[in-house]
C-alpha cells in the first residue's frame, strides 16, 4: 500500500480565515474544495509519472487507486494505491506470440529505455499471453513471472517528488482561487 495524503493544521485554517475576513465561516468550504481538486490532480499525475518510468498502461495503474475526498468536517484527502505484483505480460514483451521452436530468449522491458533477455522463460497462450519460466530441466513445473506492483513503483523517489510537487501546487493555486471566488461573491452581494 502506498498513499499520498494532505491534511491541514490549525495554522493554515487560521490563515485562510484571516484572508476571508468577514466570510471566515466559509474557510472549510474553500479548503475542502481545493483539497478535492488536488486529489484529482494527484490521481492523474500518479498515472502520468509512473508511465514515464515504466512500460505499463494507464488503466492498470488507475485500477489500483482509490481516493478519499475532503469535506467541510474532514479537512484531509488521500490518494491510495493498493495492488498485487503485475504479471510480466502487462509490460513490454517481445515476442508477444507463442513460438515453440524459438531458440533466442524472450525479452522483457519493465522500465522504459531498454529490454532485457530472460533466459529459460517462454511465452504461452493460457487465457491470453502469459510469461512463464521452467523450474527445472523438465517441461513441468512452470511458474508465472511477475514485475513490480504499482505501490512498489510509487516508492521511486523521483516519481513521489514530482507527484507531491504537482499536488501541492494545484492545492495552493485552487485555494487562492476559492478564496477570491468567496470574496468576489461576498462583495457582489453587499
Amino acid at each position: 500500500m502506498n498513499d499520498f495524503s494532505v491534511s491541514l493544521d490549525e495554522r493554515m485554517l487560521k490563515d485562510v480565515q484571516d484572508k476571508l475576513g468577514a466570510f471566515s465561516k466559509k474557510a472549510p468550504n474553500a479548503i475542502s474544495s481545493s483539497l478535492n481538486r488536488a486529489v484529482t490532480n494527484v490521481a492523474s499525475n500518479v498515472s502520468k509519472e509512473v508511465r514515464k518510468e515504466y512500460n505499463i498502461k494507464s488503466a492498470d495503474i488507475k485500477n489500483t487507486l482509490s481516493k478519499t475526498r475532503a469535506s467541510r468536517s474532514n479537512l484531509s484527502a488521500i490518494v491510495e494505491s493498493r495492488g498485487e505484483l503485475i504479471p510480466l505480460d502487462k509490460f513490454k514483451v517481445s515476442p508477444r506470440t507463442v513460438q515453440p521452436k524459438r531458440k533466442k530468449p524472450i525479452k522483457v522491458g519493465v522500465k522504459k529505455g531498454g529490454v532485457k533477455p530472460l533466459l529459460h522463460s517462454f511465452v504461452s497462450d493460457v487465457n491470453g499471453i502469459k510469461v512463464f519460466e521452467r523450474k527445472g530441466k523438465a517441461r513441468l513445473p512452470v511458474k508465472k513471472l511477475f514485475g513490480p506492483s504499482i505501490p512498489q513503483m510509487l516508492k521511486n523517489e523521483d516519481i513521489r517528488k514530482n507527484i507531491d510537487r504537482e499536488g501541492s501546487e494545484t492545492f495552493n493555486r485552487r485555494l487562492d482561487h476559492e478564496i477570491n471566488r468567496i470574496l468576489d461573491r461576498g462583495s457582489a452581494s453587499s
